[in-house]
């Protein structure tokens, strides 16, 4: 097994049955606002409330600069037979060295429950541990999203701990879990 990753010099179109991934691109910033001004979707990604699409604009460069410095990969997720992205899904590397990433998605209110969020994250994982080179890829969730729980549950990903709220963290002062999957031993 490599120690080192293999970062890719282009975002990578991943293609399912269900959905595809694509680069980010100026066309998915108003669904980005759509779903980030949404406050129950918002509340459930644990993100504040963007002020105007403008916004978006800062959102897209933030993903191209993670990806221009290798910590981080966001795909937009696209149903097959549609044109435009219903949400994102992306990697977050939080250790080179022991090749650990986070993984994160969120889907439109319009598209919940019609299992864009597992085809796209069984996506995300298989070329996470078979392309990229990871060890293991963590999620960290609101104990109250019961979707995204599910979502992580299915492909596999095991509740390592509780993560208490603190006011400093990223997902606000709720409670949250570590959910945890190791890269599968080869057949």
């Amino acid at each position: 097994m490599s120690k080192f990753l293999n970062f890719p010099n282009a975002i990578p179109k991943l293609l399912g049955e269900v959905v595809y991934l694509r680069e980010l691109s100026e066309e998915d910033i108003p669904a980005w606002f759509e779903r980030a001004s949404d406050h129950e979707s918002a509340d459930l990604a644990g993100d504040s409330i963007p002020e105007s699409a403008e916004m978006g604009f800062s959102w897209l460069q933030r993903h191209r600069e993670q990806f221009r410095r290798q910590t981080g990969i966001r795909w937009a997720i696209v149903p097959q037979g549609l044109a435009a992205s219903v949400g994102t899904i992306g990697l977050t590397i939080t250790s080179t060295e022991e090749r650990i990433a986070e993984i994160g998605f969120v889907i439109g209110r319009a598209y919940w429950g019609k299992g864009l969020g597992t085809a796209a994250a069984q996506l995300v994982t298989h070329y996470a541990f078979h392309t990229l080179g990871l060890a293991e890829i963590q999620a960290e969730v609101l104990q109250r999203n019961l979707a995204s729980r599910r979502v992580l549950e299915k492909l596999g990903f095991q509740l390592e701990r509780d993560l208490p709220g603190d006011s400093q963290a990223e997902m606000g002062s709720e409670d949250c879990y570590l959910y945890v999957l190791p890269k599968p031993p080869p057949r």
